[in-house]
């Protein structure tokens, strides 16, 4: 059985420029850190895959849905875990 490539996420290549250039500001610093602090190979594409989350949601974020976003990310709203902990629960999955 092969494995196939995951997609993207339309409009954001799942390259290091490019998930760099779709992150908040004040996240563009962090992610280029983990990413160089991570070894070559597995470890580096693990980060990217995290990262490319962030950017991806970086991007689709409204100023409408701030507020709502804040909640889900502290895990405020009921039944909702927060950004952070799955985020960690990816990384440890693999």
């Amino acid at each position: 059985m092969s494995v196939l490539p995951r997609p993207a996420a339309p409009g954001i290549p799942r390259t290091a420029n490019a998930i760099a250039a779709a992150l908040a500001p004040g996240r563009k610093g962090p992610f280029l850190e983990e990413l160089l602090a991570a070894q070559a190979g597995a470890e580096q594409l693990a980060v990217m895959d995290r990262w490319h989350l962030r950017a991806v949601a970086d991007t689709r974020r409204t100023d409408a849905d701030r507020e709502r976003a804040a909640s889900l990310r502290t895990g405020e709203r009921g039944g909702v875990a927060p950004l952070e902990a799955v985020l960690a629960s990816l990384g440890r999955a693999r």
